[in-house]
């Protein structure tokens, strides 16, 4: 089983969603008994994170985006999200270790294959969003450890279009600027 650091890992499916989430979809994703994910969930309710619906014999949870609250709640989770994932991968903490050491501090994200399984991904897809010189520092990188990456650079959120968010939304991993990728994120 996977050492998870806390419980907040069962926020992660309903990230930047709207939508209400079936528990039996949450606990197949997750792969979490019903009962025990249902028992984190009634915490988060508790704590005011999640809201219920029941539909019939469904129960379904999205987050609570009126409580004012929640920024920080999600910015907990891919926090978590962030330390299980270097963890497990031994590249991605050496990328993530990399980004960390730069001084320039800018906002940058892992997102697509490489965010989800290190084994499947052909190439590490990088968001960094303001000037940057670290693509040139990416370059050692690149040969110490043989991998391939593929860096889009943008001067502010803006100027992401809409298919590129929905793909970062669905898999990433936020390296630095996690308050503004997650406010970004937000606004859908």
């Amino acid at each position: 089983m996977d050492n998870k650091i806390s419980m907040w890992f069962v926020l992660e499916p309903l990230l930047y969603s709207q939508e209400f989430t079936h528990l039996a979809d949450l606990s197949r994703k997750l792969n979490i008994p019903h009962a025990t994910l249902r028992k984190y969930l009634n915490n988060f309710e508790k704590l005011g994170v999640l809201a219920k619906q029941i539909k019939g014999r469904l129960t379904m949870y999205r987050l609570n985006y009126a409580n004012p609250l929640i920024i920080d709640f999600i910015q907990i989770t891919e926090k978590e999200k962030i330390l299980n994932k270097c963890q497990k991968e031994l590249l991605i903490r050496e990328v993530v270790s990399f980004i960390h050491e730069d001084s320039e501090r800018n906002k940058v994200l892992i997102f697509g294959s490489a965010a989800e399984d290190m084994k499947k991904a052909n190439d590490i897809d990088l968001l960094i969003i303001g000037k940057s010189k670290i693509k040139d520092k990416l370059k050692l990188l690149k040969n110490n450890l043989n991998l391939e990456f593929h860096i889009i650079n943008a001067e502010k959120f803006e100027d992401i279009n809409k298919s590129l968010k929905n793909e970062i939304i669905n898999k990433h991993i936020i390296i630095e600027g996690l308050e503004e990728f997650t406010r970004w994120m937000i606004k859908n």
